[in-house]
């Protein structure tokens, strides 16, 4: 994704490897014009790029990256947080790929939580690249048994692999139907649930066959999916979204690369986008005419299981998109499913749902669209407030001066996002605010309370294993910089006062591999959310939750006005724990992190509270709320939507 070099480049020399779009040589000097655009790159005078002031390309010297000291904690701080890796004892100790993954496949590492037997007990989907899937089913004692071939689901084509997956019920026939996206040269594929656990390959009747691309390149991908009920019509409709190489590329060739700050000041390496005005910043960037067709979609279901692109009918251009995660959710309060979607090199977009029949990209009014490699994603409420912000992972490479390396026309190293939302869809940048800046190279995020202590957590798992990090003979102006991200470690942080303050090593989360997607979910159905990270290359890991019990509560919907729907994505719940307490505020949704899906459900920690005063439930389409009152804390609650009469 964020190339170096193979070898060290001579001085006032730029190299771009990897996809075609990397492979341009830059040579500044008269003798050698490339393009004006390119030629550009290369000047000091504040149009371009000035290399010889970040990295010095004759030693291969890049600023050292800068942290600040780690704060210490107090015990009560930490509520007693303790994570302990069980990965072996569970059986998951299996590599996700079979060779060394590089550029666009080292940027991938899937997981899917669901109930696929639907026994109470959350299962494990861990596609791969190379090799055969793997479905984990839950034994409900912390160990798994991988059940993908019997249940069909081991790959359409192991040789290329399988992306990221999304289980739900296509056809409204009461069971989980998985649709995979494919790795390379592959159509992504629907697979039908027969009822049983079995599944059928339907993608051609399903009609979201795309045929594989006509050559094979870097970025024909598919990275995120997620689904919802856009349209009101009862049944969940499908966001496919694809990193796709045609829009650098064309960045690259019309000289997007500057150095200038971004709107909140910080590091921002695409000045004229990230840091301009809030029109370009909800432009996108166009891709390459006549290039492999865009695989990205918006998949719209006829009730039955068949989709049909709506992409265009709806008003979404993923063509100017490298797009990562899309997450539906409602941003401004009027109960349907708007829809966010992190990119890269700038492009993270927003769309508001107009009334059912529409999206409307409001990025360049919305305060958001600063994020210069936005990849995970999570939409819910992170302050505090009731309302949904917008957490987006990036990378940040720290340095004391704030100088960001030169290498390519997407790095950046101003770090992560918190879009603080008012309530009605208008964002403020306040990541400084509560400290969520810097955690490396990011992917996969989550923001649960962990220690069941009434207050929510936000983690980040990180990592990236650029080619020339890993060799060790030669030199190359990159090699420090992407040296930097090899062992970058998954970020926690606890909630302290009106801020947030990192807490890994404290709290036994160590994980430094290269973690890519990330789930929470509930291993033994004790009341905490333990952690499954998905390494790019290595095994997942799997994170069980030690921490002293405390109360909590998990509230799951059931619409039997809605088959295709019964879990209610998008239904609000609102969970007073006394009279009086501030409510906790979450949508249910399956979507988020970064190629990876979590249960339909609400989770809520309540500290002492052993009784919640009220469990109010606002069902899609439903003006007033279903409440509960008078709730027993330690349980799963399961709310059943009134039928009429």
């Amino acid at each position: 994704m964020k190339p170096g070099g193979n070898a060290e480049p001579p001085p006032r020399l730029r190299r771009f490897e990897g996809a075609p779009w990397r492979r341009t040589i830059v040579a500044c000097s008269a003798a050698v014009l490339v393009t004006a655009a390119l030629a550009a790159a290369c000047t000091s005078d504040g149009e371009g790029v000035a290399p010889t002031t970040s990295i010095d390309l004759v030693t291969g010297e890049v600023p050292p990256p800068f942290e600040a000291p780690p704060v210490t904690l107090a015990p009560e701080e930490l509520g007693g947080l303790r994570f302990t890796d069980v990965t072996v004892e569970a059986g998951l100790d299996r590599d996700r790929s079979t060779r060394d993954l590089l550029g666009e496949d080292g940027m991938t590492g899937p997981v899917s939580v669901v109930d696929i037997d639907d026994d109470g007990l959350p299962d494990l989907f861990l596609p791969r690249t190379g090799d055969v899937n793997s479905l984990y089913r839950n034994r409900g004692d912390g160990t798994f048994e991988d059940i993908a071939a019997r249940a069909g689901l081991l790959g359409a084509n192991p040789q290329f692999g399988t992306g990221p997956t999304v289980f739900f019920d296509a056809d409204a026939d009461g069971d989980q139907d998985a649709y995979l996206a494919a790795v390379g040269a592959e159509s992504d594929r629907l697979y039908r649930n027969d009822g049983t656990g079995r599944f059928t390959d339907v993608t051609l009747e399903s009609g979201v066959f795309q045929p594989p691309p006509t050559r094979l390149r870097n970025g024909d991908q598919v990275h995120g999916l997620d689904v919802a009920d856009i349209d009101a019509d009862g049944d969940l409709d499908l966001a496919v979204v694809q990193w796709d190489t045609a829009v650098p590329e064309n960045a690259a060739n019309a000289g997007a690369q500057r150095q200038a700050s971004s709107g909140d000041q910080r590091l921002d390496r695409w000045g004229d986008i990230c840091g301009g005005t809030a029109e370009i910043r909800g432009r996108g960037i166009p891709r390459v005419p006549g290039e492999v067709p865009n695989r990205s979609r918006l998949w719209i279901n006829d009730g039955a299981g068949v989709f049909t692109d709506g992409s265009a009918a709806w008003g979404i251009d993923f063509t100017q998109i490298l797009g990562f995660t899309p997450v539906f959710a409602d941003v401004n309060d009027d109960r349907r499913p708007d829809l966010t979607i992190t990119g890269d090199a700038c492009t993270s977009q927003l769309y508001l749902n107009v009334e059912g029949r529409r999206f409307e990209n409001v990025t360049a009014t919305a305060g958001v669209g600063t994020d210069e490699n936005g990849m995970g994603s999570v939409v819910t409420d992170v302050t505090g407030d009731g309302a949904p912000d917008w957490l987006i992972s990036s990378i940040s490479y720290p340095t004391e001066a704030q100088v960001c390396p030169v290498l390519s026309s997407i790095n950046g190293c101003s770090g992560n996002r918190l879009y603080v939302n008012d309530g009605a869809g208008s964002f403020t940048d306040e990541t400084d605010r509560w400290g969520l800046r810097h955690s490396g190279w990011g992917w996969g995020a989550a923001v649960e309370d962990f220690a069941n202590d009434g207050t929510r957590d936000v983690v980040i798992t990180n990592g990236f294993g650029e080619v020339d990090a890993r060799r060790p003979e030669g030199r190359s102006f990159t090699r420090a910089y992407f040296t930097y991200f090899l062992d970058d470690p998954t970020r926690f942080w606890v909630r302290t006062g009106d801020r947030f303050t990192e807490a890994s090593a404290a709290i036994g989360l160590d994980h430094r591999g290269i973690g890519v997607g990330l789930a929470p979910f509930d291993l033994e159905g004790d009341g905490d959310l333990d952690l499954v990270i998905a390494e790019s290359e290595g095994p997942p890991v799997l994170y069980r939750n030690d921490t002293p019990q405390r109360s909590w509560l998990r509230v799951r919907l059931d619409d039997p006005t809605r088959p295709g729907n019964r879990a209610a994505l998008g239904a609000r719940v609102t969970i007073t724990p006394r009279e009086g307490d501030e409510p906790v505020v979450t949508e249910v949704s399956t979507g988020g992190s970064y190629e990876s899906q979590k249960e339909p459900e609400v989770h809520v920690g309540l500290g002492d509270v052993d009784r919640v005063a009220s469990v109010a439930v606002e069902w899609p389409g439903e003006d007033d709320p279903q409440v509960l009152r008078d709730v027993a804390a330690n349980q799963v609650v399961l709310v059943e939507r009134p039928t009429a009469g």
